[in-house]
């Protein structure tokens, strides 16, 4: 079988949704994947500030703050929830263990397409702060989706065989 033109290696790629695999990864434990993720954005804010000097009618600059990362993950629910996959020990104790309440872990989503072009990026410290799941008689699935919040990220970057 022959292979693609690698002429489309080295020009500007994108990824569709099947192209895409999203794995978590727990302390002490390693990388799960999550084919049930549907749906993972984030958002990155940092508050910005504008300098002022006395006896200028225009700013000067702007200081720079805080940074926060936040986002949404949404997950298809099949027949149980994604956390109880992801915790299997504290499922096997009987325990019901909620999103908010699992230690905080890393989500790295690595993309490869058929041109053989190859990207990926990690979001490092997530932890969710809500969490919600809808069910209705009109949608064909049902999805649990989790807002969260990361101590980094690693944007989207070509990974160079």
């Amino acid at each position: 079988m022959k292979r693609a033109n690698n002429g489309y290696m080295h020009t500007f790629t994108s990824y569709s949704g099947s192209d895409i695999v999203a794995t978590i990864n727990m302390p002490g434990k390693g990388p799960q994947v999550f084919g049930e993720l549907s749906t993972i954005s984030y958002s990155i804010f940092r508050e910005k500030f504008p300098v002022r000097a006395l006896g200028r009618s225009s700013m000067k600059g702007f200081t720079r703050g805080m940074r926060t990362i936040t986002g949404v993950m949404s997950f298809t629910m099949f027949d149980e929830s994604i956390v109880l996959q992801a915790m299997e020990e504290v499922k096997k104790l009987g325990y019901n263990m909620l999103m908010d309440e699992m230690p905080m872990f890393d989500i790295t989503i690595s993309m490869a397409n058929e041109f053989g072009a190859k990207s990926a990026l990690t979001i490092y410290g997530v932890t969710t702060y809500t969490e919600g799941m809808s069910l209705s008689i009109n949608s064909l699935l049902t999805e649990s989706v989790y807002e969260f919040y990361a101590l980094d990220i690693d944007p989207m970057r070509r990974v160079i065989k």
